[in-house]
């Protein structure tokens, strides 16, 4: 198979099948895990943090709003696909992760969102930057924009009918 250059061109997805057709134990996720235990992980994971670029870019992260429970579910994810540990263990150690990760936040001075939870849809920032720059693009070129309706419409239901039909009440 061409290995393409473009690492989001669907050309490049495998097919439907290809993990049936390989080897028992060619694949990662085959094999023991290289670490078996919580502390082993999470030295494994606090080894990498330490770690100048990874660190950097993971505060760049955390910057731009990508909440800390998002953050080490996607370094669990990652990590588990690679067999570095199993998912239970990742499950056991990501809140120590998660502290460490707001940590190293902390002591870098970098805002953060703890929780996914914590992130109010309609305020983030991304789209009041992305419709401001809207605004202004319309703006300079004279087009109009339309505004957002919320109109609820309500939709009239007829009676089922028919053998298995439930009745009204």
């Amino acid at each position: 198979m061409l290995k393409q250059d473009n690492p989001l061109s669907p050309l490049d997805a495998p097919i439907p099948g290809q993990s049936l057709t390989a080897p028992l134990g060619d694949r990662p996720w085959q094999k023991p895990s290289r670490y078996s235990t919580p502390d082993e992980a999470l030295t494994f994971y606090l080894e990498r943090l330490s770690v100048k670029r990874l660190t950097s870019q993971m505060l760049d992260l955390l910057e731009t709003g990508l909440p800390v429970d998002t953050l080490v579910d996607v370094m669990q994810t990652g990590a588990v696909m690679e067999g570095v540990h199993s998912l239970d263990v990742g499950i056991v150690i990501s809140p120590a992760l998660a502290e460490a990760v707001m940590a190293m936040a902390d002591a870098a001075e970098v805002p953060y969102v703890k929780s996914s939870e914590d992130i109010d849809v309609d305020e983030t920032p991304y789209d009041t930057e992305i419709a401001l720059a809207l605004k202004e693009a319309a703006e300079e070129t004279g087009v109009e924009m339309l505004e957002e309706t919320t109109e609820i419409k309500t939709v009239e239901t007829e009676e089922p009918r028919g053998l298995m039909a439930r009745r009204a009440k």
